[in-house]
């Protein structure tokens, strides 16, 4: 029955079922929109380290064997393309190129492949094309990244706006339950769940399209830093165990502040933790610009390798870095292997850069290339990465300045306006409850002005305590994870920067909900029946 429907549906819709493909399509984006992000950084890596090996005098076949062979940079897998077309097919790289472009989804990849065939149609020796090209690469990375900037600068300030927006409608929504309870609750409060959750998401998934990915972190199997190892350990104890403590505490009836708070707390040591390494991998890789500049040169100029060229370096110049490249001089000083050595120093650092730049410099230095033209090509690449993070940075840290007040602000209006109706609502009930009992002895000419008073005030008697609380609950929530994943997107970092903006805006909002009913009982005092 089912097949024979389908077949028809196939019929009339020349042989595809409507919506048969959309979900593969929707993850075909989602990729897309994942690939783009990460293939700028990439492609920079890539033209950088085919600019390097190119000074050790390799040929064109060499040249697309081993950066196909980098798998850690996603354009790498277009030039495996190329040499299977060359090398099995016997088509020649220009046109190899060509028709991978042909087949590329990223325009900077496309545009990429064309010139560079274009350039050996011409003629054009790779050394020379590959020299101009990586200007060109660092030029456009430098364009997109800096329009990223702009267009986070804002999107930041709209997602505040935004937020703002839908915490406004969520509270009037919350007054006219207390002054009008509808029929139909449950849907009104539904609607502002889903106003401020589709108002959070639309806003950070904007932010997040609209600036390049920048990996701090490596992922290199066998973790990173001390800091980084740390977090992974833990999280693997503490994310779980702050769950279900915190569902178990919550349908145990216990305060709702106390369960933010002791979530916040719980994901304190991760957060210090992850903080600590983010602003420790920062400076590294400022640093590492000054030291594979000043190593590549000793290298050329002196004619070392690089066990006595690392004694030279001066370590004045390293802020951070000191330590571990004393630490590399004196294993390789005893005749330890310089691969482990270097390994070991990638791991320890723990940085994307790092570990990318390295590699290129190792491998063009093993291939034959110069150390004073290798090191100024790698060198100038990590410091355009650099100074366009510090930009990032600033931006970043204004925003979280920003962020910080506003989440405090809206959960405090949210709350105290909610504790008001709350008291008000109590009292009123109150009043109502004396009037009523002392309506039935007044005279009948009263009486018919007690019914009219009471009519008149029965609007706040009817406000649903109990989905109230809850809508508070859930509305601080929604408000509380959004604004953490916002300023992780804007931040940057590793995974563990949620940690970071999680712990702080969770304990926050808990220290809020548990001050809120204290002030308000303080400041307004609602008098009663027998103060009227």
């Amino acid at each position: 029955m089912f097949e024979s429907l389908l077949e028809k549906l196939r019929e009339k819709n020349g042989g595809s079922i409507p919506f048969e493909n959309t979900a593969e399509e929707i993850q075909q984006k989602l990729n897309d929109i994942n690939e783009n992000k990460k293939i700028g950084a990439d492609l920079l890596f890539m033209i950088t380290y085919m600019a390097s090996i190119t000074h050790a005098n390799v040929s064109r076949p060499e040249i697309f064997a081993y950066t196909s062979e980098r798998r850690e940079y996603i354009p790498t897998k277009y030039m495996k393309r190329v040499e299977c077309f060359v090398k099995r097919w016997n088509y020649s790289y220009a046109e190899s190129l060509r028709m991978v472009a042909d087949r590329v989804r990223n325009p900077l990849v496309e545009s990429l492949l064309n010139r560079f065939g274009n350039s050996i149609e011409a003629g054009i020796p790779d050394e020379e094309f590959l020299t101009e090209e990586l200007e060109t690469v660092r030029n456009v990375y430098r364009n997109d990244f800096e329009q990223g900037i702009e267009m986070l600068k804002k999107w930041s300030d709209a997602y505040i706006a935004l937020m703002l927006s839908a915490t406004i409608v969520s509270i009037i929504i919350m007054v006219s339950v207390a002054i009008y309870a509808p029929n139909d609750l449950d849907s009104t409060l539904n609607s502002s769940y889903c106003l401020a959750a589709g108002v959070s998401a639309f806003g950070i998934f904007s932010m997040y399209r609209s600036i390049p990915e920048d990996q701090k972190c490596h992922d290199l199997p066998g973790g990173g830093t001390y800091e980084q190892k740390l977090v992974h350990r833990l999280e693997k104890v503490i994310i779980p165990t702050a769950l279900i403590a915190s569902l178990i505490l919550f349908f145990t009836g216990v305060n709702f502040g106390l369960i933010c708070i002791m979530f916040g707390l719980l994901l304190a040591p991760l957060a210090i933790f992850g903080w600590k390494d983010d602003a420790n991998i920062i400076v590294r890789d400022e640093d590492f610009t000054v030291f594979i500049r000043g190593l590549g040169s000793i290298m050329g100029g002196m004619g070392m390798t690089v066990t006595p060229a690392l004694a030279k370096v001066d370590r004045k110049s390293l802020h951070v870095l000191g330590d571990y490249i004393d630490a590399v001089y004196s294993k390789m000083n005893i005749g330890l292997d310089d691969t482990m050595v270097w390994h070991k120093f990638v791991m320890d650092t723990g940085s994307n850069l790092i570990y990318k730049y390295l590699s290129i410099f190792k491998d063009s230095i093993e291939l034959g290339a110069g150390p004073t033209e290798v090191s100024h090509i790698v060198s100038t690449s990590m410091l355009e990465q650099t100074l366009l993070r510090q930009k990032r940075e600033m931006i970043g840290m204004g925003f979280i300045v920003l962020l910080i007040p506003m989440h405090v602000a809206m959960v405090g209006i949210f709350a105290f306006l909610f504790h008001i109706l709350l008291t008000m609502s109590r009292a009123i009930k109150e009043v109502m409850t004396t009037f009523q009992d002392t309506a039935a002895a007044l005279s009948s000419s009263s009486g018919s002005v007690g019914g009219s008073m009471v009519g008149s005030i029965n609007i706040f008697v009817n406000f649903p305590e109990d989905k109230m609380i809850m809508f508070l609950i859930l509305s601080i929530l929604i408000v509380t994870v959004a604004n953490a994943i916002a300023g992780k997107i804007v931040k940057g970092g590793d995974r563990y920067m949620y940690y970071v903006f999680g712990s702080l805006l969770f304990i926050l909002s808990g220290l809020i909900y548990i001050v809120t009913p204290a002030l308000v009982s303080v400041l307004f005092s609602i008098p009663g029946f027998d103060s009227i």
